[in-house]
């Protein structure tokens, strides 16, 4: 009897689907840091599909795992979770062969509001929850999201070190609402009449209207201020701050990335191509004083407000473009230069940036990459437009003047009242 038993029991274990349990490993961005930057820049770019068939959901995904398939077209789910950054995030699908490994990876629906906001370096829970067959399982893991203010240059994989400094592009913002109001304030001040950017019509007008732009930020006072270190920091990542927009125009002080990016942006939006030059350690500006872009010239930006003397040759087109009456005792010597010493650098180093395998030499066309979907980071500030009126020295000599009329009348008061009590 007892053996008729056991040879039931043994035929029931047979017959019983023991769960398989499979572990994995999270991936969570780059070495578990998040660069909205990156994030909201990268958001519309289409990618094709890899032929790689171990990876499985977004193409370009920075969150998901890493998972053995313990059998054949395994059934898996995937969800990950983290609280104030993305909505919950989910995968659906299965291991096609048993003992491969595969990495899986959500949609992730990013809260993209939040992240343009982060203006510090943030810790955050990040939640897993993994399913596979009936067994599921659960890891949380701390990630770092940086700053809006942080641009990822490069990052190590394995022992490729890949470029992303083309996120530099996502800084630069022609839409941004403050734009209008710097180009009011340059017709205001009256070097040019209008912005119609290659509709001008000769390259004269366009230089023009470059000046008048540079003579704006320098009646602006916009200083050079070398601020580029992150709060955060990775071995395995690089990365600089940059300032927004709003950030350089109200505090009056910019980095060679911050000043670069203000200016693409006002030169994009007045309709005149230009794009950031990139050299080791550098960022200036370059840009096409015709429409069919055979004619380019660079700008070092690092010279706005510089008190310096014109040490360059002046062109023919730049002695056309700007009349004596509107060259200002700053800003003409600065902007000449500054022509002079971005042109020299774009020849210097024509042979570094095309070619690959210099990847720290760049150009980084901004219309070619908005039609590759990198977007501009979206200004989502409190901040408000410091206006700046041009008028503003001539009302303070004013006040002065007025200040010594006054002191002149009450002194010759003082002196009939004493002359009246003798």
């Amino acid at each position: 009897m007892r053996t008729l038993f056991s040879s039931c029991c043994l035929l029931l274990l047979s017959l019983t689907t023991v769960p398989v349990q499979a572990d994995f490993d999270v991936i969570a961005g780059w070495d578990r840091q998040l660069f909205p930057s990156f994030i909201i820049g990268t958001s519309s770019i289409k990618t094709d599909k890899p032929d790689d068939e171990t990876r499985l959901g977004e193409s370009d995904g920075l969150l998901g795992i890493v998972i053995e398939a313990p059998g054949a077209e395994t059934p898996i789910e995937v969800s990950i979770e983290c609280d104030g950054f993305l909505e919950p995030s989910r995968f659906s699908g299965s291991l096609s062969e048993e003992g491969t490994t595969y990495f899986v990876y959500p949609k992730v629906k990013y809260k993209f509001d939040r992240l343009s906001q982060c203006t510090q370096a943030t810790p955050a829970t990040m939640t897993y929850r993994v399913t596979v067959g009936d067994i599921t399982q659960e890891k949380s893991v701390t990630v770092t999201f940086r700053s809006i203010n942080d641009c990822p240059l490069c990052f190590q994989d394995g022992d490729t070190l890949i470029n992303t400094n083309f996120i530099f592009a996502s800084y630069v913002n022609e839409q941004h609402p403050f734009i209008d109001k710097l180009l009011r304030e340059a017709l205001d001040i009256g070097v040019v009449d209008a912005f119609a950017g290659y509709q001008a019509g000769t390259e004269e007008d366009v230089l023009r209207q470059v000046y008048s732009l540079w003579d704006l930020l320098v009646e602006r006072d916009v200083r050079y201020s070398s601020v580029t270190t992150t709060a955060a920091d990775s071995s395995e990542i690089g990365s600089q701050h940059v300032r927004l927009l709003e950030e350089t125009i109200n505090n009056q002080q910019a980095n060679c990335v911050d000043g670069s990016v203000l200016f693409v942006s006002m030169l994009r939006k007045i309709d005149i191509e230009a794009s950031l030059v990139l050299v080791p350690g550098h960022c200036y500006v370059t840009f096409f004083l015709d429409k069919e872009q055979t004619k380019q010239i660079g700008l070092e930006t690092t010279l706005i407000g510089a008190d310096m003397e014109t040490n360059t040759k002046i062109g023919k087109n730049l002695d056309n473009a700007v009349p004596e009456e509107f060259r200002g005792e700053q800003s003409w010597a600065s902007f000449v230069n500054a022509l002079g010493i971005g042109t020299k650098g774009l020849e210097d180093n024509r042979e570094a940036f095309s070619n690959p395998a210099e990847n720290q030499y760049r150009i980084i066309d901004i219309a070619k990459a908005r039609r590759a979907g990198v977007l501009p980071i979206p200004h989502r500030s409190q901040e408000l437009f410091v206006s700046f009126d041009h008028s503003m020295d001539t009302d303070v000599e004013m006040a002065e003047s007025s200040e010594e009329d006054e002191e002149d009348e009450e002194d010759e008061e003082d002196e009939e009242d004493s002359s009246e009590e003798e």
